[in-house]
């Protein structure tokens, strides 16, 4: 994994700069923390598909709901593209968001990444760094959605373990948002028995970012 690693680095250090968000300092803001099923890679590079695009069109012109995703990334320091990591963290930190939601656990659920433990503690401290910004924001933590397998192969696609992503994620996330009093959004019930929504088992396709971005809407209160 060490070569995934220096090749991560490099790729982060030559090209994230380039990904700042322009933040319209006219409108609230609402910041998507999140991996590379926030960014959009299930939509073809299509951003007006992504459920953040669409998230902003739902709550109009007051708002600017801004895209924080970097694909590959982990919540955990230790994991092989940490989120921590790449520059894009520190300009969602920056964005002064009246709002952050926070989605990151797919990656992690890579079997060479996942450690429980460690997951569930840096998972709490990452959202507290959000809740300990200027302003106060609120924080609402998001379940990733489900993965499906390849129907021929059986396999769930980038090494994602399905036991993980089921079983594990949605426990670790509903605990700690009933721990730290933060509301929690649940896309791996929502996408649950619709395979058809995924562009490859592990990506929302545009049905599924539709359905996503629909979900989100409908229980948030910005």
């Amino acid at each position: 994994m060490e070569l995934h690693r220096i090749i991560g680095h490099f790729l982060m250090k030559h090209f994230a700069g380039k990904r700042q968000p322009v933040v319209d300092s006219g409108k609230k803001h609402i910041a998507c923390i999140g991996d590379s099923i926030t960014y959009g890679n299930g939509v073809g590079g299509k951003k007006e598909l992504t459920w953040e695009f669409l998230l902003n069109e739902i709550f109009g012109d007051e708002y600017q709901v801004i895209n924080y995703g970097a694909s590959g990334r982990t919540l955990q320091k230790e994991g092989d593209f940490p989120y921590v990591d790449d520059p894009i963290c520190q300009y969602s930190r920056q964005c002064q968001a009246e709002m952050y939601i926070i989605m990151l656990g797919t990656n992690d659920a890579k079997h060479f990444n996942w450690n429980r433990k460690r997951y569930e503690e840096q998972y709490r401290q990452f959202a507290q760094s959000y809740l300990d910004l200027p302003g106060r924001p609120k924080v609402v933590l998001m379940i990733p959605p489900c993965c499906y397998p390849d129907p021929l192969s059986g396999i769930v696609a980038f090494f994602v373990d399905r036991q993980v992503i089921d079983l594990q994620l949605p426990e670790i996330i509903r605990q700690t948002g009933e721990e730290m009093g933060l509301p929690v959004i649940d896309l791996h019930e929502l996408t649950a028995g619709h395979p058809e929504w995924f562009a490859d088992g592990v990506h929302p396709n545009a049905e599924g970012n539709r359905a996503i971005a629909q979900a989100i809407a409908s229980l948030l209160n910005p």
